[in-house]
């Protein structure tokens, strides 16, 4: 659609809406083209992806799993042949996949899976059926007399097979289209069926593996609306006790939640000035590094090996109190640096090099930074080094900080949110807990939610409440509604630039266009506007669907997802699906279908067989074009290798870049891949063709992102299948519109005598429409309890297993002990629970992660000591590792860097067997604590130069103290002044891993 002068607004608003009926009898040239062009791309995608693969650019983009996680989750080489790795692909283990790729992940490929063995068998019979019914003695281009009138046929190209060509002699061949709809239904929900069952089964083998009951996740309940009588953690544990043996309080742990919100901008803006601070040391560094690269002295890496990193990391006791004298000092080392005039990179750069920013006195005496709005405004100002206020902010703000977390406690400053975690001492316990109704009025103590695991908790919304949630999800559900309604806008605009090349001589107000080559109009109009398109349906659109996720108050990342595949599913199928189909446009058909709902079979009758081709290009495009994008990953070889190299200053940016693993948003690609079926079984019986085409998209899709998930993505949200569930139930979707098509289709053929010739036909779809519904009621009633929570059937047997991995725990632990590891859980704490005093059969297991709290300021202390002991510990393994592999740093050895920030990851604990018992305990104890209250102090990470002067500048912020602490370790400024890291920033949270397995 392209703008035009005599377009209504309706007619813009509409978009594209009806564009499939453009296709309608597309020539077999075109159709061959877009294959030939689609095959074109898929080669050069697959040749770039098995050329690049084994490359050192390669190993980072298409194999990083092999060495940027922990051990437990690395994979092996992806092989060099290519026949190897298609053989590689295709005997990935079912318990692999598990282990390497989360339940979403391996579900995902299970997904896949299921829509091949749906569509092949339907291929196999539908196709040999009716492609021969459709196109022998067909409408074509023949004349047939209905009635007492003459009407001519123009069925051409690929409709010649569908539906529509089936001519009015010849009506009695449509009772092989309904059989064959009776047997695609039957057999899809079958199949339906089954892979519910067989989800239920290995949701519950995952949830009760012993591994898994290990977790604190497994064990901890959050539960919100909760009243205020409620908010405290004895009145929770008087209240839950029940869920235990004996009523011992002992065995529950509560965690009530606070809303620390001004704690958090505190810390979010001593994070920005960090940045701020690193971008600006980092300037003056390149440029010191630049003179002293140009000045003939002697430069060599020994220079900078010789010179060990250095740090002016903070003392043993992070708690030490607060003093009066702290702030003077920090004051008297920001005064100092404002005047200092001795500092080294003065011997290569003129005073006038460093930044300066203009502060302003207020009306307390304070100097504040003039911002854009203050920069106007009257009043004593002065300029100072950027650098020495940012020091003494970030130090003033740490001082800040640590007064808070000595108070966490208060309530006045911190007030008590509506909502808490409940850890018990058992799975079962817990699933209890949520199943039951908690308090007595309605409403209270609810939603409840299970496996929280504390890296997926979004903070933010811990403290809505029930009528809040009730009015964020109805703003959320009329702005979804205008998001639909309104979507005609940047798709008619998108429309209009494909016809640019026209339009510039038709449209006045783009006469100016004339005078640009025609070599950018045609990019322009094609390819630019085909990247446009997909970016906004697959890029823009989820993430606004995300925020409407977070905004409706989802707890959980998990939650969110699955909030995301709801609204993004019903986006695809009504945008992508219904409105391209429908020629008359949404804003039309609403009002008709409104007036009498009864339009709706025969609306979907006449339009959806016309629009049959568009899909066919779609889904050609689709399979080769984006199945073999997931494999080159084309937007993730221009961003590592071009886009952010821009923006890429910092060690600290250089280290994210460097170690970040690309992870699934699962609510995007689930409901992507549900609407690729929906529109293989719309169109499975109007045009048997697209069995084919749906057939190879799913095929393609499997060897594609079994690859990707096993190599390269890591699972940062896991729902444990639950987005697999709600997949297969939006197929019923598709099973409806085509049956209410068939109905419509049905009641429009006619003899030629003009009357109804499918009555019959029609009625039949109608008691299959409700025994559908019927069957859908029925499933999802009789396995819906299963779907989230565990039966007590399975408790015995999980403690079984349980108890048998502890004894097998308890074989190896004799040679554990001789090795002169002394650091893993202790073999008593890993017991089951009675075993000390002989009740072996107890159903229950005494577990390290059931921990008692104390208060919450000591409980983040305790963590945050904790914590600093494990940054020493990892630093110490990371130290020794480069003094091993790092001799000498010289020039830009990509293979030696990655291998060394892969041993550096392997240094941080990620079992809580890594941890001493202690240790263990403080990170439990914290575990469902806002890790905002133990966020560690910044350390300004700046990189080791030939010139020493890092060295120089860290020894100048010791005059700080504790509040300001600079380190160069593990960062190397090259002699191409780029910066090279061998380790994670030093500030980095050493139980970053950890989070992954609570």
């Amino acid at each position: 659609m392209a703008i035009s002068s005599n377009q209504t607004v309706l007619d813009f608003l509409n978009g594209q809406a009806g564009v499939g009926q453009n296709k309608a009898g597309i020539a077999v040239k075109a159709f061959v083209l877009n294959i030939a062009i689609s095959l074109g791309l898929f080669a050069f995608e697959i040749s770039g992806f098995f050329l690049l693969k084994s490359s050192a650019m390669g190993r980072r983009i298409y194999q990083p799993k092999t060495y940027l996680v922990q051990d437990r989750l690395r994979v092996e080489a992806v092989p060099a042949n290519p026949v190897k790795w298609i053989r590689r692909i295709f005997n990935i283990e079912d318990e692999e996949l598990k282990a390497k790729c989360g339940l979403d992940g391996y579900f995902f490929i299970q997904l896949l899976r299921a829509m091949i063995i749906i569509f092949a068998p339907l291929m196999a019979l539908i196709v040999t059926v009716l492609l021969p019914i459709n196109y022998n003695g067909g409408k074509d281009s023949r004349i047939f007399v209905l009635g007492n009138q003459s009407v001519a046929s123009n069925i051409t190209s690929f409709d010649r097979l569908s539906w529509q060509n089936v001519a009015p002699t010849e009506t009695g061949r449509y009772w092989a289209h309904l059989v064959c709809a009776a047997l695609a239904i039957s057999w899809t929900l079958y199949r339906m069926y089954r892979e519910k069952l067989n989800f239920i089964d290995v949701r519950q083998r995952f949830l009760t593996s012993p591994e898994h009951r290990l977790k604190a996740s497994a064990k901890t309940v959050l539960i919100t609306n909760i009243p205020r009588e409620y908010r405290s953690k004895e009145a929770l544990e008087a209240l839950y006790d029940v869920f235990v043996d004996n009523d011992d309080h002992s065995r529950l742990t509560a965690w009530v939640n606070r809303d620390y919100g001004s704690l958090r901008a505190l810390v979010a803006r001593r994070r920005s000035l960090r940045h701020g601070l690193e971008k600006e040391e980092l300037r003056i560094l390149r440029q010191v590094n630049k003179k002293h690269q140009t000045s003939g002295e002697a430069t060599t890496s020994k220079r900078i090996v010789e010179n060990t990193s250095q740090e002016s990391l903070a003392p043993d006791d992070e708690n030490e109190a607060y003093t009066e004298h702290d702030e003077q000092k920090i004051s008297t080392a920001y005064e100092t640096d404002c005047h200092e005039t001795a500092q080294l990179w003065h011997k290569y750069l003129k005073p006038s090099t460093a930044s300066k920013i203009s502060l302003i006195r207020g009306k307390d005496g304070s100097w504040k930074r003039a911002t854009s709005f203050k920069i106007w405004a009257s009043g004593e100002k002065k300029l100072v080094p950027k650098i020495a206020w940012l020091r003494a902010e970030i130090a003033h703000l740490t001082v800040q900080i640590e007064k808070l977390l000595l108070n966490l406690d208060d309530e006045e400053r911190f007030k008590k949110q509506n909502s808490a975690f409940i850890q018990f001492d058992r799975q079962m316990s817990a699933h209890m807990a949520c199943s039951l109704v908690s308090h007595n009025r309605a409403g209270r103590m609810s939603p409840r939610f299970l496996e929280v695991a504390p890296h997926e908790i979004i903070w933010r919304n811990m403290g809505v409440t029930s009528l809040g949630r009730f009015f964020r999800s109805s703003i959320a559900l009329v702005l979804f509604a205008a998001m639909l309604l309104l979507w005609g806008l940047p798709t008619t605009i998108l429309a209009s630039m494909s016809q640019l090349n026209s339009l510039r001589f038709s449209v006045i107000w783009l006469y100016w266009l004339q005078r640009w080559p025609n070599w950018i109009i045609s990019f322009i109009s094609g390819p630019l506007t085909s990247i446009l398109l997909a970016l906004l349906v697959q890029l823009l659109v989820p993430a606004l669907l995300r925020k409407l996720a977070v905004f409706v108050g989802a707890p959980t990342r998990s939650k969110r997802e699955i909030i995301v595949q709801d609204f993004y599913f019903t986006f695809l199928f009504i945008e992508l699906v219904l409105v391209t189909s429908i020629s008359s446009g949404i804003f039309n058909v609403i009002p008709q279908i409104a007036k009498d709902p009864r339009n709706i079979p025969t609306i979907l009758a006449n339009d959806l067989p016309r629009s049959a081709n568009y899909f066919f290009n779609y889904l050609i495009v689709q399979s080769l074009g984006f199945s073999g994008s997931v494999l080159f990953q084309y937007l993730r070889i221009l961003y590592i290798t071009t886009i952010w190299p821009w923006f890429t200053q910092t060690p600290r940016e250089e280290a994210w870049l460097q170690t970040t693993i690309p992870h699934q948003m699962w609510g995007n690609v689930y409901s992507l891949i549900t609407n690729f079926a929906v529109i293989g079984l719309i169109y499975c019986i109007i045009s048997p063709l697209m069995l084919v085409f749906v057939t190879i998209t799913f095929s393609l899709f499997w060897v594609a992102y079994r690859h990707n998930y096993y190599y390269v993505q890591r699972n940062k949200v896991d729902t444990h299948g639950l987005l697999f569930n709600n997949a297969i139930s939006q197929l019923f979707a598709g099973i409806y519109v085509l049956e209410i098509a068939l109905i419509g289709l049905f009641l429009l053929v006619r003899d030629t005598d003009d009357k109804f010739a499918c009555s019959s036909q029609a009625t039949i779809m109608i008691v299959v429409l409700v025994l559908t519904a019927v069957f859908h009621f029925l499933m999802e009633q009789h396995l819906r309890p299963l779907y989230e929570f565990l039966p007590v059937t399975l408790e015995d047997s999980a403690v079984d297993a349980e108890r048998q991995r502890f004894l097998t725990l308890e074989d190896n632990e004799p040679s554990r002990q001789e090795s002169g590891d002394s650091d893993g859980i202790e073999l008593s704490e890993l017991n089951p629970r009675g075993t000390l005093d002989g009740n072996v059969d107890e159903p229950t297991m005494k577990r390290a992660s059931r921990v008692q709290t104390k208060s919450i300021s000591a409980t983040a202390a305790h963590a945050r000591k904790a914590l600093s002991k494990l940054r020493k510990e990892a630093g110490a393994k990371i130290t020794e590792i480069h003094a091993h592999v790092l001799e000498p740093i010289a020039g830009s050895r990509r293979q030696d860097v990655a291998d060394q920030l892969a041993a550096a990851i392997a240094g941080y604990p990620d079992e809580l067997t890594d941890l001493s018992p202690q240790e263990r305990d403080a990170e439990l104890k914290a575990a469902f604590q806002d890790p905002i209250t133990r966020e560690p102090a910044p350390v300004i990470w700046i990189p080791q130069d030939p010139a020493g002067l890092s060295e120089n500048v860290i020894k100048q912020t010791v005059k700080y103290g504790r509040y300001l602490q600079y380190s160069n370790a593990g960062a190397y400024l090259t002699t191409r002044n780029k910066c090279e890291v061998t380790q994670l920033a030093p500030d980095v949270r050493p139980d970053w891993l950890l989070d992954w397995v609570l």
